[in-house]
């Protein structure tokens, strides 16, 4: 997307405007990804402030990216996996797999008409039901909106297993909520973009990682 990455050369050449739409319009995000794999609210946090910091110190030196969530993503994750052993050692904490969880916020939300509050209970059950595996690729395909090729350098996996993951995985949902069309299974997942977060997480407001 060029819109996506003139912001991305902004932000190397240390553009402030650019950094502060970078990091406010992708903190939440980050933070319900990385929160889904250590359940440690204030170890996501530092780890996203690094990624940050790190992304500012390189600057030009950032390759290219028409896909700066992506990109986000890809560093965040890293991140994590790079600090936990050390983190392990200072402090206890709940290492996870990749969670999908779902409260009854979402369904009150998702659902505003009486009648659609069945579907709704049969795709969340559904969604509950999924190894943590197919919850992640769902959560990265339709609601953060990643290609196949990004997807599966995140989950380390090949473009054509990817594929076949999420079709295995819609399938199974469609199955699950009485063989309802696939088009209505992804619209409904689609609409579950909010998740139950930990009661301390908030958004920083003043000012951005770096600054």
């Amino acid at each position: 997307m060029k819109q996506e990455r003139e912001i991305w050369e902004k932000f190397k050449a240390g553009d402030k405007s650019a950094l502060s739409y970078v990091y406010f319009s992708n903190f939440r995000l980050m933070f319900q990804y990385g929160i889904k794999f250590i359940k440690d609210p204030e170890f996501i946090k530092d780890c996203i402030q690094d990624v940050f910091i790190n992304l500012v110190h390189a600057g030009i030196n950032l390759g290219a990216t028409d896909n700066i969530r992506f990109y986000l993503f890809k560093a965040l994750k890293n991140n994590i996996l790079k600090n936990r052993d050390r983190r392990r050692k200072e402090e206890t904490f709940e290492i996870l797999p990749f969670r999908f969880e779902l409260g009854l916020s979402v369904e009150d939300e998702l659902i505003e008409k009486e009648s659609h509050s069945e579907k709704a209970k049969l795709l969340i059950h559904a969604m509950e039901s999924l190894s943590d595996r197919q919850r992640e690729i769902i959560y990265l395909r339709y609601q953060c909106g990643l290609k196949y090729d990004e997807i599966s350098e995140l989950m380390q996996i090949s473009n054509d297993s990817a594929r076949k993951l999420v079709y295995r995985t819609v399938h199974i949902l469609r199955e699950k909520i009485g063989g309802r069309r696939s088009s209505m299974v992804l619209f409904y997942v689609s609409r579950i973009d909010k998740y139950v977060l930990q009661h301390n997480f908030s958004c920083p407001r003043n000012g951005a990682a770096g600054t």
